[in-house]
């Protein structure tokens, strides 16, 4: 064999390998964007289609500014959230979020802004311990006592939040919050982040992580039982 054709083989075999490392990269990217929301389609609800009777909301936290206030994503999740229970769809609210940092409080951003609105204090449960999707749905389950939930997120990560709550016997619905109006840039950088952390899901089923438990805290369940 001439030199010249040994790299000409060699390039050959190159393109035939990027050609099947493509496909394989093609079928994982539809799969996993495809196979979470097929499993959690009949959970998933808009404002106006969700059964009325729900106790909690749980709100997934989405990052706050400098100052303190919600992201804008993370507001749009919050009123999803005020929505339904202006419309009496749910009773109260359980935020979670990250608190692991003095200077870093999603949940007391999620509080202060549905206090603005008129939410009640008494009304508003503070999760600060929230730092993955699995810790704040685990907690959700265990520490607040919940055995089903109505969990408001971004549309791109509901299905995710589903198929994590199902896996830990949580009963959960799911409402999404839009994310239309964000700009094309950032809903890219949403995508492409849920992509790696739908995979990082799977193995969170096949190895349940330990989050930071502690013993059951009160919720409204406790002194206003569902009629």
């Amino acid at each position: 064999m001439t030199f010249s054709a040994f790299l000409h083989h060699g390039w050959q075999s190159r393109r035939a390998l990027l050609a099947v490392l493509a496909l394989l990269f093609l079928g994982d990217l539809l799969w996993t964007l495809g196979r979470f929301p097929a499993l959690t389609r009949h959970q998933v609800f808009t404002p106006a289609s969700l059964p009325a009777g729900q106790d909690a909301v749980l709100i997934l936290g989405a990052g706050v500014y400098g100052r303190g206030e919600p992201t804008r994503i993370l507001e749009a999740r919050l009123r999803t959230a005020l929505a339904l229970y202006q419309a009496g769809k749910v009773r109260w609210f359980l935020v979670s979020g990250d608190n692991r940092e003095p200077s870093y409080n999603e949940p007391q951003a999620m509080r202060r802004w549905l206090i603005r609105q008129g939410v009640p204090p008494t009304r508003i449960v503070s999760d600060y311990a929230g730092r993955r999707t699995w810790d704040s749905l685990r907690r959700a389950q265990v520490v607040f006592g919940l055995r089903r939930v109505v969990v408001v997120t971004s549309d791109f990560h509901l299905p995710r939040a589903l198929f994590l709550a199902d896996h830990m016997g949580l009963e959960a619905l799911g409402v999404p919050a839009s994310t239309e109006h964000q700009p094309f840039s950032a809903r890219l950088r949403f995508w492409v982040r849920e992509y790696f952390a739908r995979h990082l899901a799977l193995v969170d089923v096949w190895f349940p992580p330990d989050p930071l438990l502690g013993p059951r805290e009160p919720t409204p369940d406790d002194w206003e039982p569902a009629p």
